[in-house]
């Protein structure tokens, strides 16, 4: 099963947010913010919104389970978390790749 996790991490006033260092270990551990479709004949790539990720044959506890070790490790604390099964049954905008300010 593929999963998606979306999130917030909490954010401290007077300190740097550790949305990076959090999305870069959870790239490293496989997950990614894109994927690419076809629809009505077309192909795209889709980019996710900024604080959503995706992986292939892991389970939504395992997505939550990863998110939460790898913001402990970098001194995130999360604030919300969702992760469910990523299927077939979605829609959405392509968007554009993030760039790196």
């Amino acid at each position: 099963m593929n999963s998606l996790v979306t999130y917030d991490l909490e954010e401290k006033i007077f300190q740097e947010s550790k949305h990076s260092q959090v999305k870069a270990a959870m790239k490293a551990r496989g997950y990614m913010d894109s994927f690419i479709a076809e629809v009505d004949g077309k192909k795209s790539t889709y980019y996710l919104p900024n604080t959503t990720l995706w992986k292939q044959n892991i389970e939504p506890a395992t997505a939550k389970k990863d998110l939460l070790e790898v913001a402990a490790q970098n001194g995130a604390i999360v604030e919300r978390l969702f992760a469910n099964q990523f299927a077939t049954n979605w829609v959405g905008l392509p968007g554009k790749p993030y760039v790196k300010k």
